[in-house]
């Protein structure tokens, strides 16, 4: 998806992330990539991921992703795999807590900041096998609506 694509379907972020990005050496450790600022004054009402080339290498067996904030990692999606070897989606949409109302994913309507301060949205990476540097290939577009308020005149 390239920008412009995004812009189309009413996206204000996006960000790829590589197998080249994920560099932790720990084994098992999750990787956390940060993606996007969240103004303290706004929402965010979708958060999705696309598979462009499922993630795999050499020792590693399957890797995970999380979409979240500085509060719940998986607050906008919830854990998945992306990995060749386990049994990989090729997307998911707003399926985190902040989302689901009662047991029904993908029903709420927005999550809502009213902070003093910026918060993060970040993406979670968490390898079985190996760590995330032995992962070799391996692409996934991480796109956002994010609402600032404060731009409201």
């Amino acid at each position: 998806m390239t920008v412009q694509e995004a812009a189309l379907l009413g996206y204000t972020h996006v960000k790829t992330i590589t197998a080249a990005d994920l560099t932790s050496t720990t084994s098992g450790g999750a990787e956390t990539e940060s993606l996007f600022t969240i103004p303290k004054d706004g929402c965010v009402d979708e958060v999705l991921f696309y598979v462009k080339t499922q993630f795999d290498g050499a020792s590693s067996s399957d890797l995970a992703i999380t979409v979240g904030d500085d509060d719940d990692a998986d607050g906008f999606i919830a854990s998945a795999t992306i990995h060749a070897d386990g049994t990989p989606v090729s997307s998911k949409i707003n399926t985190g807590a902040y989302f689901t109302v009662g047991s029904d994913a993908n029903t709420g309507n927005c999550k809502v900041y009213d902070n003093t301060t910026t918060k993060t949205l970040s993406a979670v990476f968490t390898p079985t096998g190996d760590s995330n540097s032995d992962i070799s290939t391996g692409e996934v577009v991480i796109a956002a609506r994010i609402r600032d308020f404060s731009e409201i005149k």
